[in-house]
């Protein structure tokens, strides 16, 4: 047969994309006609089946070793199917090079090889291989093509847009062109276009990052704000990273990183830790510091900053771990250099609350005028030597230049903070010295009604709150939204009702708070007898019964008279009144030894039973002596009917003077004259007597101004006649006379000033701390009162001798600085025995106003008697003392005494003390007052009013009891 001859074709239809089947089949019709042999017709039109059916594309070997025109399939077929196209190139380079061209251009930009970009993207013509060349290559748009003009760019990107490309190559261009919008000056349009876009997990965010420095703006800003929780960490990473953006932005990438807490947290943690404190987020700062033991050491100034200022919250456990963190850095602090974001003025004013002077020349450097005049004087009154009295004047000056000023937020966080510490201990200073009012409620109430408010304040406030029992809504509304469950709150809740003289919610939660394992024994009956007190003002009496029954040791924390007005008065009021009577005639009932002549006329030693009507009468003005008085019914009525009876038996053996004065206040209007004539003569007989009837006058509401004058006049004058008569324990009586009480200094008192002159020699100045331990300055209440003439202070041998010994031991007093920021060198200088002497003899000389004039008192008051009546006392009370020991034994183990085999009892100094202040209060002891024990020992505070029944002399723990015998 006659051979096929190959027919002529045009390749204008292969110019297309090999991947496009359509285009493909379109380009084998219109080829085919020039292949003759048999076998590849046969094989195309397999390919054609293939295609249009959407199999996969598999060409018989034929078909890539075509010839002539019909090497351009192959080429194509190579390109669709990743065969080696070389023979086909070769081939189809001969017959059409602009073809072979631009199918090789194609090829090199699938394999990511850019011959000639700028023609790739410009490739001409509408046929799905330029379309495909064009795509590709901005899909494979080199780096140079980021200096594109922003219309080019948006070229590219509507291809890419147009064929759904990856989005990492949308982004990229995205980027680029943005760039180019605010290079050329199109900033509007940059942000407009930045802002419409949805940031993801994939996004190449350091790509992004120029171009959000310098489109910077509020808008840019809150857009990124929005995108950070759907960026991946490596974007976050790259922000934290990027100094040059908001700290605002950084502050939210660190708070989306830490939640992972993975490899990128830690790699960027020193620039978290960074920005953390800059923007002053105190508690995430707080979780990085507490989470490793070397983070304080690396970054002892963070530390610091976040144990003062932290509002921990509820978060307790995160308090006491900062707190101790801060014990740890201080060890490092002067070794490291101030970070940055500290100022000059931050470190000064952090250093304040370490303990450091107010001399400090950066605390004024952003002063204005107002502020400079206010803080000279602020700076005198807490200078070594100053009064410590800030005025409310000067720190309101303070604070309103501070307002204005240009500060950081960390100036002004510190700031703030220090004058809200001024005032805190202002007001617990005024407190201190019972010269409060409501202005000093209204200024803690201040101080706690604003945000951020650190757990420091909040701890030292709540002691303030313990001890003199002062309400404070904005303290109860803290705990209900940061710590509702915490016993603190029930405490602040039974204040604030106190204040409001809603007695008995005041009382129960004072029980509540008490039964609470987070007080400790002692805190526990100090409670509880607040509780007493409440329940007594509501009259409700039965319930107070029970809560002394079901707590026996609180017998000790209150008097043995105050426990006669409930028991009496819960007697009564359960109408069995008789009864009632019968208490308060058997609580006055006394037995004596008299000598009489039997019935066969030989002296005898007889026992007989006896009325001490005396203090029967003195039961009648109880209630009144407290200082919020105490309900009198049916307390009173019961003593007048326990006096009738005693008389209408006809064992009445006290004079007619109580009948008289009685019959003197009941006639309706007596006279200061009368009264002054009774009481001369009752001295007469027995001084304390007439003392007392002047004293229950002025109790009385009979009298008016003039005439309490006149009867206060005639109490000192009777007073001075009789002095010599009348023991210091009677005289606790005579509150109206004023007399001047003699302090016994205990040890640890003593310890307190030493330390306090030691921290003095290491310039740490407390003012500007908080007193977060609740500890107080009850030695400088003690020292300043005795300045003022108010009280007398004493300090016998075996005080003295205690504290000598104290001072020997260094390492123990040096180990009370070790939270306190100060050098080594000046440790040692100042822990020398020579300086440590000198100041024990100041302490020593401070607080030793007072000398016997019978030098012979501690040696008498050491009498076999003496410590016999003690030690029945201590056996007394003997499950208070075993409460006491365990209770010093969660602390360390005590020194204690053993009676009858039980080492429970006060170490033989206390016992001195016990005896010496008996001693003193059976003395005469010239124009002085009440004997008073000032000490924090437990041994002694918690069985104070069992120390004043039986011995007459009282015990002052802090300076709220101590201002409860001035007057």
């Amino acid at each position: 047969s006659a051979k096929n001859t190959a027919k002529k074709v045009s390749l204008d239809l292969a110019y297309i994309d090999p991947f496009s089947s359509q285009d493909l089949i379109v380009a084998i019709e219109s080829i085919a006609p020039s292949v003759t042999d048999a076998e590849t017709q046969v094989a195309l039109r397999g390919v054609v089946s293939q295609l249009s059916s959407g199999r996969q594309l598999q060409p018989a070997q034929v078909l890539y070793d075509m010839k002539s025109s019909a090497s351009a399939l192959s080429y194509l077929f190579a390109l669709a199917t990743g065969h080696d196209s070389s023979n086909a190139e070769a081939t189809l380079s001969k017959i059409d090079a602009e073809l072979t061209s631009q199918l090789n251009d194609y090829r090199d930009l699938r394999n990511g090889i850019l011959v000639d970009w700028n023609a790739s993207r410009n490739a001409d013509g509408d046929g799905s291989l330029s379309n495909a060349r064009r795509l590709l290559a901005w899909q494979n748009a080199p780096a140079e093509a980021a200096n594109l003009s922003s219309t080019e760019l948006a070229e590219g990107l509507e291809i890419l847009k147009q064929s759904s490309a990856h989005s990492s190559h949308i982004e990229k261009i995205m980027w680029w062109r943005l760039l180019a919008l605010e290079s050329e000056g199109l900033t509007d349009e940059a942000v407009l276009l930045l802002t419409s876009l949805k940031l993801d997990s994939h996004t190449e965010i350091s790509t992004l990052l120029p171009l959000l420095v310098s489109l910077s703006s509020n808008e840019v800003d809150e857009w990124l704000h929005t995108q950070i929780p759907h960026l991946d960490d490596g974007a976050l990473v790259s922000l934290i990273q990027t100094k040059d953006i908001s700290s605002a932005l950084r502050l939210a990438a660190s708070n989306r990183l830490s939640v992972q807490e993975g490899e990128a947290w830690e790699s960027v943690l020193p620039l978290i830790i960074d920005i953390y404190t800059e923007s002053m987020q105190l508690k995430p700062l707080a979780h990085i510091i507490t989470s490793n033991s070397l983070i304080p050491l690396s970054h002892p100034y963070e530390t610091l900053l976040v144990s003062h200022l932290l509002d921990a919250g509820h978060e307790s456990n995160l308090w006491e771990q900062v707190r101790a963190a801060r014990r740890t850095a201080l060890s490092s602090i002067y070794s490291t250099d101030a970070p940055e974001s500290f100022s000059s003025t931050s470190q000064a004013l952090l250093m304040l609350f370490e303990g450091e002077n107010f001399e400090d020349n950066r605390l004024t450097t952003v002063l204005d005028r107002q502020g400079l005049r206010a803080f000279g004087p602020i700076r005198q009154a807490l200078r070594d030597g100053g009064t410590g009295i800030v005025s409310s004047t000067n720190l309101a000056n303070l604070e309103e230049s501070i307002s204005s000023a240009d500060l950081t937020v960390m100036e002004r966080r510190l700031f703030t903070a220090v004058i809200a510490t001024l005032r805190l201990n202002h007001v617990a200073l005024m407190l201190q010295h019972a010269t409060g009012d409501e202005s000093t409620i209204q200024t803690l109430n201040t101080l706690l009604s604003g945000d951020q408010i650190p757990t420091g304040m909040i701890h030292t406030v709540r002691h303030l709150v313990l001890e003199h029992d002062i309400g404070l809504p904005s303290l109860v509304r803290w705990y209900q939204t940061h710590d509702a469950l915490s016993p603190w709150h029930i405490l602040a809740r039974a204040a604030v009702s106190a204040s409001m003289n809603d007695e008995l919610n005041a009382a129960r939660d004072y029980r509540r708070a008490g039964d609470h394992d987070a007080f400790d024994y002692e805190h526990s009956l100090t409670l509880y007898r607040k509780a007493l007190i409440h329940l007594a003002l509501a009259e409700q009496w039965k319930e107070a019964v029970e809560l002394l029954d079901a707590q026996p040791a609180l017998r000790s924390a209150i008097t043995r008279r105050f426990q006669l007005y409930l028991q009496v008065s819960y007697t009564a009021r359960a109408k069995d009144t008789n009864s009632a009577t019968r208490i308060l005639k058997d609580f006055v009932k006394r037995t004596k030894v008299v000598t009489e002549e039997d019935e066969q006329g030989n002296m005898v030693e007889v026992t007989k039973v006896y009325h001490a009507e005396d203090d029967l009468d003195m039961l009648k003005t109880y209630p009144l002596e407290h200082p919020r008085p105490l309900p009198t019914h049916p307390f009173c009525g019961r003593v007048t009917a326990a006096s009738s009876s005693l008389h209408k038996n006809h064992r009445r053996q006290k004079n007619t003077f109580d009948i008289r004065f009685n019959q003197l206040m009941q006639s309706g209007s007596p006279t200061a004259e009368e009264v002054h004539e009774l009481a001369i003569e009752a001295s007469k007989v027995r001084p304390v007597d007439g003392l007392m009837f002047l004293e229950r006058a002025q109790n009385s509401e009979h009298f008016s101004e003039s005439e309490l004058r006149a009867l206060a006049g005639s109490e000192k004058a009777l007073f001075s006649q009789y002095r010599s008569q009348i023991p210091n324990a009677s005289r606790r009586y005579l509150r109206n006379l004023s007399l001047s009480p003699l302090v016994i200094i205990d040890t640890n008192i003593l310890v307190d000033a030493l330390i306090d002159r030691i921290g003095r020699k290491l310039h740490l100045v407390g003012e500007a701390s908080l007193d977060i331990l609740g500890q107080g300055g009850f030695h400088k209440v003690l020292l300043s009162k005795a300045k003022e003439g108010r009280l007398h202070l004493w300090l016998p041998s075996i005080v003295k001798q205690e504290l000598t010994g104290i001072a020997t031991n260094t390492s123990m007093l040096r180990n009370r600085f070790d939270d306190a920021l100060v050098s080594q060198d000046l440790l040692d200088e100042v822990f020398k025995p020579k300086v440590l002497d000198s100041l024990v003899n100041e302490v020593l000389s401070d607080y030793d106003t007072w000398s016997p004039l019978d030098l012979e008192i501690e040696k008498d008051s050491n009498s076999s008697e003496n410590r016999a009546t003690i030690q029945n006392f201590l056996l007394d009370y003997t499950e208070i003392y075993e409460e006491i020991t365990d209770m010093k034994r969660t602390r360390g183990e005590p020194v204690r005494t053993v009676i009858n085999g039980k080492d429970i009892y006060p170490e033989s100094p206390d016992r001195t003390l016990m005896c010496i202040a008996t001693q003193l209060a059976s003395q005469s002891l010239q124009d002085l007052g009440t004997v008073l024990v000032a000490t924090r020992d437990g041994d002694f505070t918690l069985v104070g009013r069992a120390f004043e029944e039986r011995f007459g002399f009282g015990v002052a723990k802090n300076s709220r009891s101590l201002n409860a015998w001035l007057r």
